[in-house]
């Protein structure tokens, strides 16, 4: 009985200690909470940006010593490495992929490392989707020859969308500029909107179809639709009353 009374009173002793309260908690903080910390961190970098302009126009328009001219943009180099080190903790999951894209987005010094490991360990993950609109301009934030290794090794992977986007990335320009009826520009939209009807990324779709219907219906040599309106005078009017006249458009707005 005396043994059995020893070990309840160790299991009672260790089962106290665990409830310690004031023991602190370890518990690692998820990949959710270290982004929102990030956003903060953002956050706290567009003010500190905004103050330091505020108070440069403050000291050039005072004349005082020390007016200096500022950064296009926040720096953001900080967050930036912060994000590459939380990645690291998520090595080979998707949720690396968030802190990847953003660091990728937010430091051109930290873009190469960050790119480097998406290409490598994600390739073939939807997710990686999130970075099409970055595609384009591989060429201007790393290098050219990066950008089209790049291009290569999305175009193979198997995720639809990955492989949408990259392709998008690929025509964008024979779409833009190409000759509507030129070889080039029908197999670059043949292809596009088989990849539009692919996809499961309804973003991608929209923009390749938008990109294709802006070009054929709005670009250069097309008809303008026949927009109707009422003139200053609320005269009813269409853009076809005055074809063959010279227009002049004066956009403006007021915010």
């Amino acid at each position: 009985m005396k043994t059995y009374s020893l070990l309840a009173g160790v299991l009672l002793l260790g089962s106290v200690a665990a409830q310690d309260p004031a023991k602190p908690d370890t518990q690692v903080p998820s990949a959710a909470e270290r982004m929102e910390e990030l956003n903060e961190l953002q956050q706290k970098a567009v003010e500190d940006w905004r103050a330091d302009i505020k108070k440069s126009r403050e000291d050039a328009a005072a004349g005082r010593a020390g007016a200096r001219a500022m950064r296009m943009r926040p720096d953001y180099g900080s967050v930036a490495q912060k994000a590459l080190a939380y990645a690291k903790d998520y090595q080979g999951t998707d949720d690396a992929i968030d802190f990847l894209v953003m660091a990728a987005n937010l430091d051109q010094k930290q873009a190469r490392p960050a790119l480097e490991t998406l290409l490598k360990d994600h390739i073939d993950s939807p997710k990686l989707a999130t970075i099409g609109r970055m595609i384009p301009y591989f060429g201007r934030i790393v290098s050219p020859e990066f950008a089209e290794d790049a291009q290569r090794k999305l175009l193979r992977s198997k995720s639809a969308d990955v492989r949408g986007w990259a392709m998008f990335a690929l025509y964008q320009e024979t779409i833009e500029s190409g000759d509507l009826e030129g070889v080039e520009y029908k197999d670059a939209r043949a292809k596009l909107m088989a990849v539009a009807q692919e996809v499961a990324d309804k973003n991608l779709a929209s923009q390749i179809t938008g990109a294709i219907d802006e070009r054929e219906k709005f670009g250069i040599g097309c008809t303008a639709p026949d927009i109707e309106g009422v003139d200053l005078d609320g005269v009813a009017f269409k853009l076809s009353d005055y074809k063959g006249k010279v227009i002049f458009l004066d956009f403006w707005g007021d915010w």
